[in-house]
């Protein structure tokens, strides 16, 4: 029976310790974040890996979804693949939808590479100084913006979740893009 309590008495700590770590976590992930839903997206401009000039304030009467990533977390592709299968391509016929993925630090060969080698279709930027970056967050990648028409932010993600995080996002995309402004 003591042998039983010290086992639980142990469990409840690693448990408590996990808890604790996910909101000291999550609490990183608040402070380094810029932005809050509601809030209007800063505005910048860039050129994407295509040469097209994108214009953040110019998207306003758009639902725009922002990707932020880095090669140094490599689960980044596996998200923006999801991205490119499950959004952009059952969405690129809507001229009130787009997307732009945002290479922190990185140049424009590097985003040319990351895209050619991973089989992407999407409209990518190179952020090598990290200022689009900077505007929104001071650390931590993947970043999701979900961006409604009016140009507020209306959804934000971290870290990858992958497809069930696919899916929230696909839901608060079709939130957006069934209102009017």
């Amino acid at each position: 029976m003591k042998r039983f309590a010290a086992l639980f008495f142990c469990l409840c700590l690693i448990s408590s310790s996990l808890v604790k770590g996910a909101d000291s976590i999550d609490a990183q992930v608040q402070a380094a974040t810029r932005v809050k839903q509601g809030e209007t997206a800063p505005d910048f401009s860039c050129k994407t890996t295509d040469g097209r000039a994108f214009n953040l304030g110019a998207q306003k009467g758009k639902v725009v979804l922002l990707y932020f990533f880095a090669a140094s977390v490599p689960f980044s592709f596996t998200e923006m693949g999801y991205i490119q299968k499950e959004i952009v391509e059952k969405l690129e016929k809507r001229e009130d939808f787009t997307v732009l993925c945002i290479g922190r630090g990185h140049t424009h060969d590097e985003m040319v590479k990351i895209s050619g080698e991973n089989k992407l279709r999407l409209p990518m930027t190179a952020d090598s100084d990290g200022a689009i970056y900077g505007r929104m967050f001071t650390k931590f990648v993947p970043r999701t913006v979900l961006i409604a028409r009016d140009g507020s932010i209306a959804y934000l993600a971290n870290g990858s979740k992958e497809y069930d995080g696919i899916v929230k996002l696909q839901q608060a995309i079709e939130i957006q893009l069934k209102k009017q402004d």
